[in-house]
């Protein structure tokens, strides 16, 4: 009886060290993708939705991107602008906010300041076809490496962000991932 009892703790150390070495496999080939696809990035995200902050911030975090947020565009020039450390590698930015075209404006801002006008900017919008063009002004131009509209897939946000950065121009830093 004693052998059956020595012979159950065996099988269940052999079962513990088994899963050991499948989570560690797991987390080594997690760090490894994050290292070699090039994420890491930093991503200023600019929403007035507090459900869409934390959903993208939350999607991106679990990608290995460093995330911050900020609910309107005066917040985002603030960062932009007078943060110090360094610079956002991409905006997701709303085009409505506090006012019809407050994302417009500061993607204007952007392109008119030395310091961020070569940071890429992907678009974001609720407004569609004929919605989109009844509500903005017919003469704005966004320069954006992407647009995006809601509701956001998460494979689509997350294509958008690589696809951005990847044709982002140099000068532009883009971080360095780290593997965790």
């Amino acid at each position: 009886m004693l052998t059956l009892e020595i012979l159950a703790v065996l099988a269940l150390l052999l079962a513990l060290l088994g899963y050991a070495m499948l989570r560690t496999q797991l987390q080594s080939r997690k760090s490894a993708g994050l290292s070699d696809t090039g994420r890491g990035a930093r991503v200023l995200i600019v929403d007035d939705d507090p459900d869409f902050l934390l959903i993208t911030k939350r999607i991106l975090e679990n990608h290995g991107y460093e995330a911050l947020t900020v609910s309107n565009g005066t917040d985002a020039l603030k960062v932009l602008f007078h943060r110090r450390g360094p610079k956002p590698d991409l905006v997701l930015l709303d085009i409505m906010m506090d006012y019809v075209t407050d994302g417009l404006d500061v993607r204007r801002m952007m392109q008119q300041h030395p310091d961020v006008k070569d940071i890429p900017v992907v678009m974001v919008t609720s407004l569609t076809g004929v919605e989109a063009q009844l509500a903005l002004p017919s003469d704005e131009h966004a320069h954006a490496k992407g647009w995006l509209a809601k509701p956001v897939a998460a494979e689509d946000l997350l294509n958008t962000v690589r696809t951005a950065l990847a044709t982002s121009p140099a000068g532009v830093g883009v971080a360095v991932p780290v593997a965790s």
